[in-house]
């Protein structure tokens, strides 16, 4: 056999591991509280990847520290067309049923030409990241 001794170990160690079902059942010896209940391993897999409530409410804590950030150090205009942009604007968004709009769905909602939409949209964001510098980076990441 051509090899090593240190790969004959690992393999040894493979094979001699055991493989479970998802549908086998485990109890937890080491918490007296719960001896009657009985989980199976999906159950507990599932529980520690159910991040979903977690992951809306950071979303929703995010998406209110962003948008009170744009407020602080940008016009009513510029927040606005910022939101339209990328879908954070909930009864926009709502009724169009999408989530980020075009720079031609948002230049038809305010009435400006798409151009000027995009320039302005371009300068609020230059404007945020030079005020905000390195928090900017994370809300960019989160955004997309």
């Amino acid at each position: 056999v051509d090899m090593s001794e240190l790969q004959l170990e690992r393999c040894l160690a493979a094979i001699s591991q055991r493989c479970h079902s998802l549908d086998q059942q485990m109890a937890n010896p080491l918490k007296p509280m719960n001896q009657d209940r009985v989980d199976t391993m999906y159950d507990l897999i599932e529980s520690r990847t159910n991040d979903s409530d977690y992951d809306q409410l950071k979303h929703m804590l995010l998406r209110e520290e962003l948008i009170s950030m744009l407020q602080s150090h940008l016009s009513e205009e510029e927040v606005q067309l910022l939101l339209l942009r990328y879908g954070m604007n909930d009864s926009t968004a709502q009724a169009l049923n999408k989530g980020p709009l075009t720079i031609a769905e948002v230049s038809r909602i305010v009435g400006y030409k798409p151009d000027k939409v995009r320039r302005m949209i371009n300068r609020s964001l230059k404007h945020m990241k030079s005020v905000i510098g390195h928090e900017w980076i994370e809300y960019e990441r989160e955004l997309q």
